[in-house]
């Protein structure tokens, strides 16, 4: 009678977990993580395992995917149910482990840094609008940059290049857009190159910006590659091919601004009224990255 008592004494006082398949071990379980983040395009269950995990589960777990990473800035929620199937078979990895009933996946991606951005734009106006023998046009240090942030992509210092430019009055500004030379790492985004007052006008003649985002007009962007034929008229009808690097589709649009060859301008979807940013490359046919 007394060993039984000591048994059930010994049972009660063991920790948490402790006689959970410990018939068979007296390793602890390895308790995976319920928030992670990660910066490669899958997700390997050794991006659940806690620091302090053994060199040798953590070599096992990272051959072991478990799906597909978010888009950058995004999160995707595993379910335990689904990393417990994923390991049907592995018998031994299941005993070790103990999974949460869900875990958050968050793909943190790369920022798109400042300095990368700047050298893009001096590229751009350098090369496109003024021809400078060095290839650039330094923005002055007291020029701000402004965009949305954090802005994540899927490789670390991306290249990027110029799609759009135009002059913003009332910001005293270039509203520059972008996207990455690669296009699967990022879509396109907007910037706003702000200068001091005092500078703002100097700039705007220097590249001869002369529209005005603000006033009542047709907004038409300044061609950024140069004098050519309009292909693209307001209030016309066109074709967008959207492309999301895997599908293509194609919808018909009205233009809401002129535009030359490689010039990007704004079209409005008639029935979802949705504008988008495309470029034009063709006569009455636009392109845009989703």
């Amino acid at each position: 009678m007394k060993y039984v008592l000591l048994a059930t004494m010994l049972l009660v006082a063991a920790p948490p977990g402790w006689c959970v398949r410990n018939q068979e071990r007296n390793d602890p379980l390895v308790q995976l993580r319920d928030a992670v983040e990660v910066k490669q395009s899958r997700v390997w269950l050794s991006d659940l395992l806690p620091p302090d995990a053994s060199p040798a589960l953590r070599k096992v777990s990272a051959t072991i995917q478990l799906c597909s990473a978010p888009q950058p800035g995004s999160v995707r929620v595993l379910e335990g149910e689904q990393i417990t199937a994923r390991l049907d078979g592995q018998a031994e990895m299941l005993r070790q482990l103990a999974i949460p009933l869900r875990i958050t996946v968050r793909y943190a991606g790369w920022p798109i840094a400042e300095e990368r951005v700047r050298l893009a734009i001096s590229e751009f106006l350098g090369q496109q609008l003024l021809h400078e023998p060095r290839g650039r046009l330094e923005l002055p240090d007291a020029a701000r940059l402004e965009w949305s942030r954090p802005l994540t992509v899927i490789e670390q210092n991306p290249q990027l290049e110029v799609v759009g430019l135009d002059w913003d009055n009332r910001q005293k500004s270039i509203q520059v857009r972008l996207r990455c030379s690669t296009r699967a790492s990022c879509g396109s985004f907007l910037v706003h190159v702000v200068f001091p007052r005092s500078i703002a006008e100097q700039w705007r003649q220097r590249l001869a910006l002369g529209s005005d985002l603000n006033s009542p007009g047709d907004g038409t962007q300044s061609p950024a590659t140069g004098d050519g034929a309009v292909l693209a008229e307001k209030g016309k009808p066109a074709t967008l091919v959207l492309d999301d690097g895997s599908v293509r589709l194609s919808v018909r649009v009205i233009c809401l601004q002129r535009g030359v060859l490689n010039q990007e301008i704004r079209v409005v979807e008639a029935k979802s009224r949705h504008v988008f940013h495309a470029e034009v490359v063709g006569a009455g046919l636009l392109h845009a990255s989703l």
